[in-house]
């Protein structure tokens, strides 16, 4: 049997995507018509990295549809893990990956794991091969809660609250993902899940960010790829004050620059001569704000921003609950 895994949107066809954004938007305007399952599900949650809005709307969604959830914190309370493949075991990790996934798999109907970017090992980051080692080991649906390179469970997000806003119509907006500096080199998951979120919807995207702090250019390809069934291009620039003019949406995100795998002293050099790359009031004009959250206020964004009538930052976290009700519905073969 077909497991239905997610590990991002980009390996489902368009005709899953719609549905899936269907059903988000159904259990927003519909929450109290969800019906639990009469067969008892358990969906184990697995944190390796850490999480607020990601780990409660699971376990929410999960329980809107009669399903127990736990969550396991590898390192904390349950025993390290190992990744590598032909290792003597003989240091502080004590479970492999494929024991360990194997148990799991055998106890829950599901799993949703949260496995950030190493932010060291470039090459293992950009073939996802932690990520792929748990969904070989898995015989039950695993869903991606945040990897290297993807966050689907956020894009969806996204994408409901993006045709909420605007009724259903966003394909043609002015989208645009601006870079924001951070005290920190954050990965790549997010901005590439939006990127490719508002390409698939069809929108006029324009990037804005510094110099060397591109996306990559297998990320650009692929929603070249989306945009150009739209008759789209997308645009990057790095004057922030100009690619906000005229936005429908301004998506600010902050991450890092490839050198941070590299040469993390120089990264951090680069990074800090742009401190001034941050939304502010004056960028809004009639555009709506979102971002993912967590936001650092004064950092990455301006007070005045977030707590603006045209901030929907809060309403894109609520759809969070929603999408994964969504997502979980596929998994168990529910719709």
């Amino acid at each position: 049997m077909k497991l239905n895994h997610l590990f991002d949107w980009h390996l489902e066809d368009d005709a899953i995507w719609e549905q899936q954004l269907e059903r988000t938007q159904y259990h927003y305007h519909n929450p109290s018509r969800i019906a639990p399952s009469s067969i008892q599900r358990n969906l184990g949650l697995l944190f390796f990295n850490s999480s607020l809005r990601t780990r409660t709307s699971m376990e929410v969604a999960a329980s809107r549809l009669g399903a127990h959830t736990s969550v396991i914190i590898p390192g904390s309370g349950v025993w390290g893990m190992e990744w590598e493949d032909g290792r003597i075991m003989d240091g502080e990790s004590v479970e492999h990956i494929r024991e360990g996934i194997g148990v799991l798999s055998r106890y829950y109907d599901a799993l949703g794991v949260r496995l950030f970017a190493t932010g060291t090992d470039y090459a293992l980051d950009q073939n996802e091969t932690r990520f792929k080692k748990i969904i070989e080991a898995a015989t039950v649906p695993v869903i991606n809660l945040e990897s290297a390179l993807y966050h689907p469970c956020q894009a969806l997000a996204d994408a409901a609250t993006i045709r909420h806003h605007f009724n259903g119509e966003a394909t043609g907006r002015r989208f645009v993902l601006s870079w924001a500096w951070h005290p920190n080199a954050l990965a790549q998951a997010v901005p590439n899940s939006a990127l490719l979120m508002a390409s698939r919807l069809g929108m006029d995207i324009t990037i804005a960010r510094p110099s060397g702090f591109e996306l990559e250019s297998e990320i650009m390809n692929l929603a070249q790829t989306y945009s150009s069934k739209y008759g789209l291009s997308i645009t990057e620039t790095d004057h922030q004050d100009v690619a906000c003019e005229g936005a429908d949406i301004i998506y600010a995100k902050a991450w890092g620059s490839k050198l941070s795998y590299e040469n993390p002293d120089a990264e951090k050099a680069l990074r800090d001569q742009h401190k001034h790359w941050q939304i502010r009031d004056h960028h809004l004009g009639s555009a709506a704000f979102m971002h993912c959250l967590p936001v650092r206020r004064g950092v990455v964004v301006e007070d005045a921003v977030l707590d603006s009538p045209q901030a929907i930052h809060l309403l894109q976290a609520e759809f969070r609950l929603y999408a994964q009700i969504a997502i979980l519905e596929r998994a168990w073969n529910l719709i």
